[in-house]
């Protein structure tokens, strides 16, 4: 692989605990009531964002909680995850579909809207449900691969020999299990016609621990130029664990090529 590192200085850790990321995942509030009750909010902001609530339920990881500023209501990591009614407010010129994906989505799965790059639907889950999400009316169900069914994406990229660079997205891709993502990996290399591996994920934003060595085993192991990408919305979101987290990977995942967005 070729050697392409662009990542944020890092600064001190202070603080650590002992908690897998899954552990992390299995403790995220799913409560508007309790998150409102934990960061000292008022109690009107859960009665108001009760109905975007049933509509796109909460997901907070606690790891990310933790940078949010207790009492603050306009705390802008707040404001990415707290539902609020104005989600429900009919809009001109709204659309479910903005990246017109739906137009490019020939086979189950798969999205194809460049000739040279295709993505690829991994799951429909994340690790931290964001507002603003253009994918939340994204149909998931209909595009859901059971792990036998990944030979289809082979197949499918056997037959246009032009695709050059795999994106693994989501939902969020690193919500798979290392082994299983792995799998796939070993899958796309075989192919000699694919040559960049593009990863799209915020979950090791939310949860740093993500990071994991398993994780790096694999990242590490592979012959493609891979492209970590990680879904950064505010500067409060780089707090010193994920500093950390973009160290161990830029020292353990060279020569892979990662990137901070946005």
């Amino acid at each position: 692989m070729n050697t392409i590192l662009q990542i944020f200085d890092v600064i001190p850790i202070h603080t650590k605990n002992n908690l897998s990321w899954s552990q992390h995942l299995s403790q995220a509030i799913t409560s508007l009531p309790e998150l409102v009750e934990h960061l000292g909010l008022p109690k009107s902001l859960a009665q108001q964002g009760a109905e975007a609530h049933q509509s796109f339920k909460l997901l907070v990881p606690r790891p990310y909680l933790s940078r949010i500023e207790y009492g603050n209501p306009n705390d802008p990591l707040l404001l990415q995850v707290l539902p609020s009614l104005s989600e429900m407010q009919k809009v001109v010129g709204y659309t479910k579909d903005p990246l017109e994906e739906a137009d490019h989505n020939p086979q189950k799965a798969i999205v194809h809207k460049y000739k040279r790059r295709l993505l690829v639907i991994t799951t429909g889950t994340c690790a931290v449900n964001c507002r603003y999400c253009f994918r939340r009316h994204f149909p998931y169900g209909e595009n859901q691969l059971a792990q036998a069914e990944w030979e289809s994406v082979i197949d499918y990229l056997k037959a246009h020999p032009d695709v050059n660079e795999v994106i693994l997205s989501g939902g969020d891709p690193l919500m798979m299990k290392d082994s299983l993502l792995a799998d796939k990996l070993h899958k796309l290399e075989a192919l000699p016609q694919i040559k960049r591996l593009r990863i799209h994920s915020r979950l090791p934003v939310v949860i740093p621990d993500r990071v994991c060595d398993d994780m790096l085993t694999w990242i590490t192991a592979s012959r493609l130029d891979i492209v970590m990408v990680w879904h950064i919305n505010h500067a409060n979101e780089v707090d010193a664990n994920l500093a950390q987290a973009a160290d161990k990977l830029k020292k353990r995942a060279s020569p892979c090529l990662t990137k901070g967005y946005y």
